[in-house]
């Protein structure tokens, strides 16, 4: 009798369809891809990273592209619950601020293989990896600190400047404390240095006012 090849791949064992092994795969796959670079990578790779077999990746992800984007979008709602404290969080903005900030670090520093894929998929071909508008963290975290510095301008608390500009001054710090985080050759500043460069930030660093 013939043999017919499907097109699709063989069914995942009954073992391998549990939410653990899901949780197993992407933390194999964020190891896989932030070592190899996600275009080099291989499903068979992650499965074997994870101790699975391939279906088992179809089965949860439907592909590659699936897998990264399932991290990706994880991420993202990592990222929002952190946003969404710090709106909701009672005190003056520059507390909010701080505490944005230094929440922000923590889960960098917690998830350091993560952030490298995300910044090898924004920086990368366009074409190397599936649609994702990686610019929705910039944006949705810019509103939160927009958010909060319009509230200390209301409260009198900031004087009269462009909550767009504190958003953006505050990201440009932060942003550049994450990155140290991601390579072993930088030294962290540290929660301590975060904290110092904020408040310097709305301290400012003058002895007089500018001419």
């Amino acid at each position: 009798m013939e043999t017919v090849n499907s097109p699709f791949p063989p069914p995942a064992p009954a073992a391998e369809r549990d939410e653990h092994v899901r949780t197993r795969l992407l933390n194999a796959a964020v190891r896989v891809f932030d070592r190899k670079g996600y275009a080099a990578a291989s499903v068979r790779e992650v499965a074997e990273m994870a101790g699975v077999t391939k279906p088992a990746v179809y089965y949860h992800f439907g592909s590659k592209e699936g897998l990264l984007l399932a991290i990706l979008e994880q991420a993202m709602r990592d990222v929002d619950g952190a946003l969404e404290r710090a709106v909701l969080r009672s005190g003056t903005a520059r507390s909010r601020i701080l505490a944005l900030c230094e929440d922000t670090y923590g889960l960098f520093g917690q998830n350091v293989p993560i952030a490298r894929v995300a910044h090898a998929v924004f920086l990368g071909p366009p074409d190397g990896a599936p649609a994702f508008d990686v610019t929705v963290f910039e944006r949705r975290f810019r509103g939160a600190l927009e958010q909060i510095a319009a509230d200390g301008l209301a409260s009198g608390e900031l004087r009269d400047v462009a909550p767009g500009d504190v958003a953006l001054a505050v990201m440009g710090i932060l942003e550049g404390c994450n990155e140290r985080q991601m390579h072993p050759a930088f030294e962290p500043v540290g929660t301590d240095g975060l904290r110092r460069l904020i408040n310097l930030l709305f301290d400012g660093a003058a002895n007089a006012p500018r001419m």
